[in-house]
């Protein structure tokens, strides 16, 4: 799916697939976002407008070159945005190329800012409508909605943080939440820390006027916000961790202990016990009507004693 946005008088409009950009009704063309295209309808906005957007492969590198090129007439960059798929959450990359006041937007994911940027757009007017501004636009939703998933997981956070101090849940599906909190916090940071590299590209070149940097540099002091409030969340989520299996070893402790009394309690009767069952010919009990009783009062008498004390040592 491709759609332009256009200036129409002293309005911002904008139209789903359209078959002509050089339409003089529709004014002058300031952004074209490709939704999911067919390779055929990148083609034709490549061959268009004379661009040709990052391949899949290259989009998804690391190096500095494949997330920001800076030209003469405009940039290239690239940025992680994250998405929610079914129950999970991932990170989809976004390609943006901004050429002679246009701005060119290339994903193949349904992300919801863009839907919030296009709704925020219908205010804009012509005055106000440039390129440049709308990719600003676009990453600062982009960083409230990261701002909202970093809350998201606080709270999150905050439900298994109570779960595990307030009623010392040691279940395996704690582990597990307890994990999933953290990659979905790596996620985040590392979709964050892209955005900086991006803002600070921008930041650093002479085709952006004063005003444009001035609003990065609100972005960029959110992002950095987000930063420390992700790592602050990230550190959380390991003390928690820690705490989890500190509960588990006590718990293991407890029923190691159990079996530790359990084993020296019996360990008198089974000496006593052992004692009558050797086969010599000289025994005295051996003949005595109340050998068996008292065998067996010695016996129950060691157990106690043992029992006894360990409960004075406050060890049961």
């Amino acid at each position: 799916m491709i759609r332009s946005f256009y200036i129409q008088g002293n309005e911002l409009c904008w139209e789903k697939d359209p078959s002509d950009f050089n339409n003089e009704s529709q004014g002058k063309t300031i952004w074209i976002d490709l939704q999911e295209p067919t390779p055929d309808e990148q083609k034709w906005v490549e061959e268009y407008f004379g661009i040709e957007f990052f391949t899949p492969q290259e989009a998804a590198e690391i190096e500095s070159s494949s997330r920001f090129f800076e030209e003469v007439n405009g940039f290239e960059a690239n940025s992680a945005f994250v998405v929610k798929e079914g129950t999970s959450y991932t990170t989809r990359q976004v390609s943006f190329i901004l050429k002679n006041n246009i701005l060119f937007t290339l994903r193949h994911s349904d992300l919801k800012s863009f839907a919030e940027t296009v709704r925020k757009l219908k205010t804009f007017t012509a005055t106000n409508s440039k390129a440049l501004q709308i990719w600003l636009l676009l990453l600062e939703t982009q960083t409230d909605l990261d701002a909202d998933f970093i809350e998201f997981l606080t709270r999150s956070t905050n439900k298994v943080s109570r779960k595990l101090v307030k009623e010392r849940s040691i279940e395996e599906e704690v582990l597990i939440h307890i994990t999933e909190l953290q990659e979905n916090t790596i996620l985040i940071r590392g979709s964050v820390v892209d955005k900086q590299r991006l803002v600070s590209s921008l930041l650093k070149s002479f085709l952006v006027d004063e005003p444009e940097k001035e609003r990065l540099r609100i972005i960029l002091k959110d992002i950095n916000s987000l930063l420390q409030h992700a790592q602050f969340s990230f550190e959380r989520l390991e003390y928690l961790q820690n705490t989890f299996l500190g509960l588990v070893n006590i718990e293991q402790n407890q029923v190691i202990k159990i079996f530790t009394v359990v084993t020296v309690v019996f360990m008198p009767p089974t000496l006593i016990a052992s004692i009558y069952g050797m086969n010599f010919n000289f025994m005295p009990e051996l003949e005595w009507k109340m050998g068996y009783p008292f065998a067996l009062l010695l016996m129950v008498i060691s157990s106690l004693g043992f029992l006894w004390y360990f409960k004075r040592k406050n060890w049961l």
